[in-house]
């Protein structure tokens, strides 16, 4: 997808153009490129609160999607992180990959995702090319320019179960509230992060 940038004079309040995406400026300075699904998601993964908020019917589809373990004595859900091997155990107490159950309708759309974040949603991946181009970063921390970057996302039109992780997905340039949407400055390196398919 191509965002396109436009011109804003010294005077103006900062607004997003239509087809701008809604970038966030995280608390580590890092962007985060959000990207909302239409509806509740069946599972969500978080990372920093070790929990796991599921939808009850889908809970054996998301285990099996997850490669996750759920003991039978704790009911925590063991689950693998990005990289690992799926057909090596997980220890019981591994404080990384132990997660506590959750109904899905505990979980608070309004958080922002850590990295590492799971979603998982009805659907199946699509390939996109990502491009920033002098685009906002909300509430009024500049603009910001990156990609393209090709990546995989999940797409509600799929029937089937489709996962997604909120990882970086590349490096680009922040450049400061007086750019003005020009991006004509010498920008400042920043890492984004977004939703996509992991590719393991």
């Amino acid at each position: 997808m191509q965002f396109a940038c436009g011109v804003d004079s010294p005077g103006e309040v900062v607004k997003r153009l239509p087809g701008d995406p809604l970038l966030l400026e995280l608390p580590d300075g890092r962007i985060s490129i959000q990207s909302a699904i239409p509806m509740l998601p069946l599972a969500y993964v978080s990372r920093g609160q070790q929990k796991i908020f599921v939808d009850y019917e889908s809970r054996i589809g998301v285990s099996v999607l997850v490669a996750a373990h759920i003991s039978v004595s704790s009911g925590l859900w063991r689950i693998p992180l990005i990289g690992d091997d799926v057909r090596v155990p997980i220890d019981a107490g591994d404080p990384e990959r132990e997660f506590s159950e959750h109904d899905i309708s505990e979980w608070d759309p309004g958080l922002l995702p850590e990295e590492g974040d799971y979603r998982v949603q009805t659907g199946s991946p699509i390939q996109e090319e990502l491009n920033l181009e002098c685009v906002p970063v909300l509430p009024e921390r500049g603009w910001v320019s990156g990609g393209p970057w090709s990546i995989e996302r999940c797409h509600s039109s799929g029937v089937g179960l489709c996962r997604e992780v909120f990882t970086p997905v590349g490096r680009g340039l922040k450049h400061d509230f007086k750019s003005y949407r020009t991006c004509a400055e010498k920008g400042q390196q920043v890492q984004f992060l977004s939703w996509i398919c992991p590719s393991v």
